[in-house]
Order: structure tokens, then C-alpha cells, then sequence
């Protein structure tokens, strides 16, 4: 996913009433900006009118890692799968895993039915 390229983009993702501050008040007007941040979770920074970062309070900041960190575990199921899936597929590469395979192959089983129906023959 690509950040965010305007302040609109930004705003709309923030939210209108965000407060929108340039680069050259961040060393003038810090506290004004913490102050904002603390009152509306968050303060647009921007360059030239550009967005350059967003600074957000410490609840909001805390509140985004939280809910990062459980969408990470939220996949983990995947995760597992995933790996037993890459340990089984990379036995066909040694040579225990490839003797395995010929040897089922050797079996002649034949592959099971089609569940497809046939294909209707044309009208004549």
C-alpha cells in the first residue's frame, strides 16, 4: 500500500477538523503542535503543502502498535500453514523426498474420476 501523496489524501484518512501545521512551525510552535496532538489525537506536518509526517499523542500512538500487533497474530494460522507447507514441498528437493515420489508414481494409481460433466453434443 503507497502512502498517502497530498494533503488531501491525508486529510481523508485523518479527518477534516485535523490541524494542518508547516515544517517551520514544528521548531517555532512545538508545543502548540503537542498540544493539538494531545486535544485531537493527531497534527498533519507538512512541507511546501505537502504531508511530511503526522504527529500523533501518545493514546493514539499506543492504540495504533496494539491494534498492528493483533493483526499480526491474526494471521498466524496462516503463518503455520504456510511453513508446513514449505517444509513438505522442499522434501521433494532431497533425495529421500524424490525416491518417495517415484516410488508412488511406480504405484500406477490411476487419478480419480472427473467430477466435471461431459460437454452436451450439439443439436442436430
Amino acid at each position: 500500500m503507497s502512502a498517502p501523496s497530498t494533503l488531501e489524501d491525508v486529510r481523508q484518512l485523518a479527518g477534516a477538523d485535523t490541524p494542518v501545521r508547516p515544517a517551520s512551525a514544528v521548531k517555532s510552535g512545538w508545543s502548540g503542535i503537542v498540544r493539538d496532538a494531545v486535544r485531537f489525537g493527531e497534527v498533519i506536518v507538512t512541507n511546501h503543502n505537502r504531508p511530511e509526517v503526522v504527529v500523533v499523542d501518545i493514546a493514539a500512538y499506543a492504540d495504533l502498535v496494539r491494534r498492528a500487533r493483533s493483526n499480526e497474530r491474526s494471521d498466524e494460522p496462516l503463518r503455520v500453514l504456510q511453513a508446513d507447507f514449505d517444509r513438505r514441498l522442499a522434501m521433494f528437493g532431497s533425495a529421500e523426498g524424490g525416491a518417495r515420489l517415484r516410488a508412488v508414481a511406480a504405484l500406477g494409481i490411476p487419478a480419480p474420476p472427473s467430477r466435471r460433466k461431459p460437454a452436451r453434443e450439439p443439436k442436430q
